[in-house]
């Protein structure tokens, strides 16, 4: 592997649990000087691994690299704190079993997590300042997670960032007793990291599995510790497990992306079905319904039936209309709409659809109904509006697929 992507591929799956480490060390409003560490670091791999030779360990050369420069960012700034080999170690420390929230889990990127969705901020903004610093996400990826503008996304950031300053918050593990409070924010956070992952904001590539490997990792550590646990928590491990199963599957093997009903249903991760189908059982035990219960139901219907022609679509609806009552966003009228579709015909289908769609899924979604219908001249002018607000290539290539086959035969 050339250092170029060996350096990519560590900037993908190391960035936000180095920064997580650093900060979660530096202390309050010090977040902003371990990204820049973690950046440097990455930045000094480039310009030195070529000529000097990868390290046999390139994670653990990156935080010795990102250490030092916090402390010499610190120094120049005459900031008056102990950092030493002890206070930021390389290696990740075994975890201990005394029942605290960091050393039990012994996870810097959870416990950062909660960190910095504290009661100091908005929820919105708890979530927006998760995302960026602890899951990594760009402000782009968060807009589009978010529906929101980038601009509007970079002047929120700014003033999480102040508001914690000012408050002189710690970025540290909060006490047991503060976690259930913030734990709906960082739930958001991992749902909306994972959706990145599995469906890309932009680029050349539709998936992003690292970010759903991680989002999963951190959800089943939410899930297992004992003042987090519980139906919500579960509920939102059962859903990302019951959807990643189908990760392999997202692109065929030419580079298109494949819809649910064209996915070799064979080639989906049976371990991980079973995993979730546990946890979606062990979050029936509870009195209230989340939105997490229901999209994590909805992922279990698909899951388990044999083919799409043979998915309780009818019942999926009917979820859907429960879930609207709590997250009434284009994105879950898009989907019930779909849903609609396939229980009622394409007509049913089609007057389902959200009057203004202007996302490449919504345009998609009209043109297959229209297509349908035989209506394919009508079918084709939505294909191609969907070509054009295409977010990456897999995407792309589909539309192009579904303008060059034209109408069936008949």
């Amino acid at each position: 592997m050339s250092v170029q992507r060996l350096v990519d591929s560590l900037a993908r799956d190391s960035t936000s649990r180095l920064v997580a480490a650093l900060a979660r060390r530096l202390g309050a409003g010090r977040i902003a000087i371990a990204e820049d560490a973690v950046q440097h670091a990455l930045m000094q791999a480039l310009s030195s691994w070529p000529f000097k030779g990868v390290p046999d360990k390139p994670a653990a050369w990156l935080a010795t690299v990102a250490r030092n420069h916090a402390i010499d960012l610190l120094r120049h700034e005459a900031r008056n704190v102990a950092l030493d080999d002890e206070a930021l170690p390389v290696e990740p420390q075994q975890p201990a079993s005394d029942g605290h929230f960091d050393r039990e889990l012994n996870d810097d990127e959870l416990a950062l997590l909660f960190a910095v969705c504290h009661p100091a901020l908005s929820p919105e903004m708890r979530v927006t300042f998760a995302l960026k610093t602890v899951c990594g996400l760009t402000v782009p990826q968060i807009a589009s997670g978010l529906l929101s503008e980038p601009t509007a996304i970079a002047q929120r950031l700014v003033r999480a960032r102040r508001q914690l300053e000012t408050a002189g918050v710690a970025i540290e593990a909060p006490p047991p007793e503060a976690l259930p409070e913030r734990a709906e924010s960082v739930r958001t956070a991992l749902y909306l990291m994972f959706n990145e992952g599995y469906s890309a904001s932009s680029g050349e590539a539709l998936v992003h599995p690292e970010l759903c490997v991680e989002a999963v990792r951190l959800a089943r550590a939410l899930a297992r510790h004992p003042v987090t646990a519980g139906p919500a928590s579960d509920a939102l491990a059962a859903l990302l497990e019951l959807t990643a199963a189908r990760l392999a599957t997202r692109v065929g093997p030419d580079g298109v992306a494949q819809l649910l009903e064209d996915q070799p249903r064979d080639r989906w991760d049976g371990g991980l079905i079973t995993l979730g189908l546990a946890h979606l059982e062990r979050s029936a035990h509870g009195a209230e319904l989340t939105v997490w219960h229901l999209r994590a139901e909805i992922a279990a219907l698909h899951a388990t039936a044999a083919s799409s022609a043979d998915t309780d679509w009818r019942r999926i609806v009917a979820i859907y209309d429960h879930l609207i009552e709590r997250d009434a966003s284009p994105v879950v009228r898009l989907a019930r709409a779909i849903a609609v579709g396939r229980a009622d015909g394409p007509a049913a289908g089609l007057a389902a659809l959200p009057a203004i769609e202007s996302s490449p899924y919504g345009e998609a979604a009209r043109g297959v109904f229209l297509s349908e219908l035989g209506r394919h001249d009508e079918a084709r002018r939505h294909f191609s509006a969907a070509l054009a607000l295409a977010r990456t290539e897999p995407e792309r290539r589909l539309m192009e697929r579904r303008l060059s086959a034209g109408p069936p035969d008949t």
